[in-house]
Parts: C-alpha cells; sequence; structure tokens
C-alpha cells in the first residue's frame, strides 16, 4: 500500500476557505495533531448535491425538495458539463464510472416510470453513455431498486425490503440476480456487500461466480456502513452497546484481516456517515465538539491525524489519487504536505493515544470534545426524549425507576401491508434502556397538514413487530391543526405513520358510510370475510364491550381472575370485557354472569357508552318526554339515556328512543364516532 505522504499532483495555490468552514493551510482544530497541507482551488463549479468523483469525472444532482432534483455530468478535465435528466421527476444516488470502451457512463436511481404518491415508493435503475448519448433502463422488475455502483462494464444494485442483488453487464446487455445482500459496491470485478440477514461482509467475484464471507463478526456486532475501493474495505463498526470504531481490511494480502484504526467510542449526539479510502488512505468525518472535523489514517502504519473543519456537505472523498471537496460549488483537492507533530500511533496495533488520539470517550491528549451519547437522558421524575422538533416522547413521572437513556432515530422507508394503506412518509424507531412503567406520549409533527377531514381521520400510527414481520395498530390523534398526531406509547420500536382507506361493499350508499369507515381505519369496528359490514346484524354485549374498549385505547391492568363465569380466560372478548369491567363500564347479571353473546339493547349500549364517557347522569329531566316510548326506558337505564340524549351521542328515530331494540352494527359505529367527535379525536 502507498504511504499517506505520497505527494498528489496539484499546483502551489494554498486556498484559504475559513469562511466557509474549510480551516486554511495547517490550521489546527482544537489540540488535534494536524498535517500541513495545500488546498488546489479548481475552476470547475458545481451547483447540487449527492456528488460522487471517478478521475476526472463528476457526477450530482441539482437542489430540489423531495429528491426532485435532476441528474448533472461534468469533466473536470475539459470542462464539460452535461445535463443527463430533465423529465421533472426524483432522482438519486447518482454514480459515474468508464466502461470498457473508455466511455463514461452515469447510473442512477429515477422514478419517471412511476406514479406520483408518498406509497409508491418503487425506483428503477438507468444508465447514459457520456459518448453515445444512450439511455437505458436496467432493472425489469418492478419494484425498490436502489443504491447503484458501477465498476467497468458492470453495474450492481439492491432492491428494497428484499434485499435481492442485481448485476448487469453492459457488454452484453445481460441482468442476473445474485441473491441476497445489502449496499453492494463493485470493483476490480468484486462486489463486496453486507449480508441479507446479518451484519458481516461479503465478496462476490464476478469471474468465478463464488461468494465467500469476509467478516464474520459476532452476533453482539455488525458492520453499520461501509466504502470499498476495490482493494482496501473501510467501515464503520458498533456493537449492541452502540459502541463503534473504524475498521479496514485490505483484501491486497494473503490472509487478510480486519485492523482497528480507532477505539470503541459510544454513539455521539452527532453522527456523519461520509467516509472514504483511496491508495493506502482512510478518511472520515467525525464530531469535534460543534464542528465536523475530517480525520484520516495512513493505513500502512495506523497514525491517525486531522486534515481540518469542514461542513458535512462539502465532503466528497477519493477521486481515485487526490482528497476532493467542494467549497462554494468549486472543486478542491487538497495536498498533504507534513506533520506538524507526532501523529497518533493508535492504529494497526491497536495501542493508545499519542497526540492524534482517537476522539474516544475519556481519552486524553486529544483536545476533541467527546463524542457525547446518543438520546436522552429520562429519571424518575419523567422528562421529555425529542428528534429535532418533528418527534417527541413525553414521560410521566414514575415511568422509569432510575435514569434512563431514550433515543429517538428517523428510519427509512416502510411498506404498507396492504393495499388499502399508503405510507406518508413518516417512521421514527424509539429505544429505551429500561422497561417502561406507564405510557409515554408520542407526538409527531408533520411538514404539512393533512389536507382535508377525512385524511386526517384515517391516518394512524402504526408499531413494527419484528418477529411476525407485521405492522399493528398504535392509535393517533390529530390536533385541529391537522398537522400534529399523538398516542400513547409503551413498547419501543419501529413506529410509522398510514394512512388506511377501507370499504365495504355494502356501505357505498348507506346512511352511515362515512362513521364505518373511519371507525375502521382506526381498527374500532371490522368487517366480515365476504369484503360486507353487515350494517343491519346486531351487536352483541362482547362486541360493544370491545368497540368501546378499542375507541379508547384503554390499557388498564386487570386482576388475574375472570369477571364473569360465561367470558372466561381465552375468550376471545376476554381482554376487553375485563377492560371494561375494571374501568367500570359494566356490571353483568345475577350468578356472574354477563351474557357475552346476547344482542346489546339500545338501552344497555347508552349504559355502556355514558360510562365510558364519563357523561353527567340525572334522574329526572324533561328530555324523555319528546319521544313516544319513553315509558318503555327502564328505570335502571333512565339516567344513562337521559344523559346521552342531552350530549347529543343519541338522537332517536323520529320521535322514537326503541330502547329495548337491538342495536345494529351500523348505530353502533355511528354513535362511537360521535363521541369520538366531541372529544376532537375525529373530525367533520
Amino acid at each position: 500500500m502507498k504511504s499517506i505522504l505520497k505527494k498528489w499532483i496539484a499546483g502551489s495555490l494554498v486556498a484559504g476557505l475559513m469562511a466557509t468552514g474549510i480551516v486554511s493551510s495547517g490550521q489546527p482544530v482544537s489540540a488535534e495533531t494536524v498535517y500541513t497541507y495545500k488546498d488546489e482551488l479548481s475552476s470547475f463549479t458545481i451547483e447540487g448535491s449527492g456528488i460522487r468523483i471517478s478521475g476526472t469525472h463528476v457526477v450530482w444532482r441539482s437542489r430540489a425538495a423531495k429528491y426532485a432534483g435532476q441528474i448533472y455530468y461534468g469533466n473536470t478535465d475539459t470542462g464539460q458539463k452535461l445535463e443527463i435528466t430533465n423529465h421533472g421527476k426524483p432522482t438519486d444516488t447518482p454514480v459515474v464510472g468508464v466502461n470498457g470502451k473508455g466511455e463514461p457512463i452515469v447510473v442512477w436511481a429515477d422514478k419517471r416510470d412511476q406514479n406520483e404518491g408518498v406509497g409508491n415508493l418503487n425506483w428503477d435503475i438507468y444508465s447514459y453513455n457520456v459518448k453515445t448519448k444512450t439511455e437505458s433502463k436496467l432493472n425489469t422488475d418492478v419494484g425498490q431498486n436502489r443504491i447503484p455502483s458501477i465498476d467497468g462494464d458492470y453495474i450492481v444494485w439492491q432492491t428494497n425490503p428484499q434485499y435481492e442483488m442485481y448485476l448487469y453487464d453492459l457488454a452484453n446487455s445481460t441482468l442476473k440476480d445474485l441473491g441476497k445482500g445489502r449496499d453492494p459496491v463493485i470493483k476490480n470485478g468484486r462486489i463486496v456487500y453486507k449480508g441479507g440477514s446479518d451484519g458481516d461482509l461479503y465478496e462476490y467475484v464476478i469471474s468465478s461466480g463464488t461468494v465467500r464471507k469476509l467478516l464474520d463478526l459476532p452476533y453482539t456486532s455488525y458492520v453499520e456502513r461501509f466504502v470499498f475501493n476495490g482493494e482496501e474495505i473501510l467501515w464503520k463498526q458498533r456493537d449492541l452497546d452502540r459502541n463503534g470504531k473504524y475498521v479496514f481490511l485490505d483484501l491486497g494480502v494473503s490472509n487478510p484481516q480486519p485492523v482497528d484504526l480507532t477505539q470503541p467510542v459510544a454513539l455521539g449526539k452527532t453522527e456523519y456517515a461520509e467516509m472514504s479510502i483511496s491508495g493506502g488512505t482512510a478518511a472520515w468525518l467525525e464530531a469535534s465538539g460543534d464542528k465536523a472535523i475530517v480525520r484520516s489514517a495512513d493505513l500502512a502504519t495506523g497514525n491517525l491525524y486531522s486534515l481540518g473543519v469542514i461542513a458535512p456537505s462539502q465532503f466528497i472523498g477519493f477521486n481515485g489519487e487526490d482528497f476532493a471537496l467542494v467549497n462554494n460549488g468549486r472543486l478542491v483537492s487538497r495536498e498533504i504536505i507534513s506533520s506538524d507533530s507526532a501523529a497518533s500511533t493508535t492504529g494497526a496495533a491497536g495501542g493508545t493515544g499519542g497526540t492524534g488520539g482517537t476522539g474516544a470517550a475519556g481519552s486524553t491528549g486529544t483536545g476533541v470534545a467527546a463524542l457525547q451519547p446518543e438520546g436522552d437522558l429520562i429519571g424518575p421524575s419523567g422528562g421529555v426524549a425529542a428528534g429535532g422538533q418533528a418527534v417527541r416522547l413525553v414521560f410521566e413521572p414514575g415511568t422509569f425507576g432510575k435514569d434512563t437513556r431514550v433515543v429517538l432515530k428517523p428510519s427509512e422507508a416502510a411498506t404498507a401491508p396492504n393495499k388499502e394503506m399508503t405510507w406518508l412518509g413518516v417512521a421514527w424507531t424509539w429505544t429505551s434502556e429500561a422497561k417502561l412503567n406507564k405510557p409515554a406520549l408520542l407526538t409527531i409533527e408533520l411538514e404539512q397538514a393533512a389536507a382535508t377531514a377525512d385524511r386526517a381521520n384515517r391516518t394512524g400510527l402504526y408499531r413494527y413487530n419484528g418477529d411476525t414481520g407485521k405492522w399493528s395498530y398504535a392509535g393517533g390523534t390529530f390536533d385541529v391543526s391537522w398537522r400534529n398526531i399523538r398516542t400513547q406509547v409503551q413498547e419501543p420500536g419501529l413506529y410509522a405513520l398510514f394512512l388506511y382507506e377501507p370499504s365495504f361493499a355494502d356501505m357505498k350508499i348507506h346512511w352511515a358510510k362515512d362513521e364505518v369507515e373511519v371507525l375502521a381505519s382506526k381498527w374500532i369496528v371490522n368487517g366480515m370475510n365476504t369484503g360486507r359490514f353487515e350494517p343491519g346484524q346486531s351487536v352483541t354485549r362482547a362486541q360493544f364491550a370491545k368497540m368501546l374498549v378499542e375507541a379508547t385505547g384503554l390499557r388498564s391492568q386487570t386482576k388475574g381472575t375472570a369477571s364473569f363465569k360465561d367470558v372466561p380466560a381465552g375468550h376471545w372478548a376476554s381482554d376487553a370485557v375485563e377492560q371494561a369491567a375494571a374501568a367500570g363500564w359494566i356490571k353483568g347479571y345475577e350468578g356472574s354472569l354477563f351474557k357475552p353473546n346476547a344482542s346489546i339493547t339500545r338501552e344497555e349500549m347508552m349504559v355502556m357508552l355514558t360510562n365510558a364517557a364519563s357523561l353527567r347522569k340525572e334522574e329526572q329531566s324533561e328530555a324523555l318526554n319528546a319521544y313516544a316510548d319513553a315509558a318503555k326506558v327502564h328505570s335502571w337505564a333512565q339516567p344513562s339515556v337521559l344523559a346521552a340524549i342531552k350530549s347529543g351521542l343519541i338522537q332517536g328515530n323520529g320521535d322514537r328512543l326503541n330502547p329495548r331494540a337491538t342495536c345494529t352494527r351500523a348505530e353502533a359505529a355511528a354513535v362511537i364516532y360521535r363521541w369520538l367527535g366531541k372529544k376532537g379525536e375525529v373530525f367533520q
């Protein structure tokens, strides 16, 4: 491997870039060991993001919201610039390489052929030959084709969430399924990738089709991210305690073994994904106080040093030889001259600190602020954990018995579980060091308010169960702005926002269509296996008790023994009935019976409803006199019936209450819908 002190072919211009965050030549960052370097400022300008460079070839995406920027190509030698796409649809992850004929090839992910809408997560892979001006769509299957990589005549990419890898041969126009893998990178006829179901690294050799495991980590550690230059691999390795370190592997030697470049350090409050490797040199971004510095390593000696402060968006990496940055839209090449002081000796031997240090928490002599643990510390008195302004968890006093760290992080795309559900582009994962003694309040603020009341009513939060691979409804109520949605949560994990729009064949013109569909979207009512709702069918006492419990999200603790003889443990409604009984909503009949399968009468329904709604009850009122069948209301039900009428939850059928008639499924949905409306949990 080449020494880090190799001279780069560069001019003598020393760029003073302090104004935008790049440190001028030789300026130290805190007390970090800093190499003296020269910056050569190129005349080549770039106005965009996602910049990738290979030799003299560079690609980028113009700046635009929601991935709508278009793909551009440039040549730093000739100054040529070319607009590759102009369709206005989203594009992503452009890369560039040179094929076997010496022709520049640009590859990217593209949504031009996909329907609009946040629920469509599919992408296609396109290539463009700069010399012949020919464009090709490479994938044949519709899906989430992402993260392309190119080298010579070969292009590789993966799909989400299946993690299938595909290899395209430009010379023969052939496509091959390589099986499971994540984040594939192709160089020198090799593909290095993460396992589809583990955190290890693998290698696929194109010429022979052979696969070997390069890195076999214990289950307590995994590769978080990596880069590969055809011979050397640099990766960030993390363990289950969230400690991370930088490691590299040289495939150019016999029996390659991982070499630690840094010691494990706790997950920082600020972390950066940028890293690069080339010609015996590794570089990555690292937090130093409130700044981002370029840390680098000589892979031959293991010496670590700093290459100055930059903004994360200025980091490009190596173009094959030079370390490349971008400043005010202009390319910069950084040439290392010499060291101002002895470099650290941490690295190949795993030794401890010289003046360069490792940035590990508790290390001495570096002068660099230790990386702060990620997340928020919540004590027994409660508190708030926040993920910026967009999401927060509020913990009441007594939620934790001791100081507990809670971490909130945005997550990648979520896949809708069925065709009636649409992912709304919001997904967050939260973790907790300890179990919660009581629920926390999760609130998420959207960039834009829900467009309509109906959309707000049908939007909810769902939790993903990794063991079953299924999403479960976690609740969700918007505030009056239709922008902030909240729900109580007690289990950490991945939570995502979905729009659920169920429909039923027999409700298209029914008077309770909206009420039923909204309650179905909140998983309070369900349809039949036939796809019908059967609105005129009667509701049983157990069914209505369950509907009330689902409508309130009641999660109180219940006693171990069954309250009713005819609702034993194991009965489909036992949990709901026990919750309702514990809350005082239901009492049952003599002999400790509940009669769960009996059709509920309208007056029984009103008693349960007013109990659940905690309505004020009156013994006497003139309100009943307005109904011709008021005398049919049992005395034990009169206070509840009066309360239901005065609250507006019950409207009757003309001049009749029909108190002893059975309650239908549509009627039950309507009264619960009105109740939720009065509570501000559904909107007209």
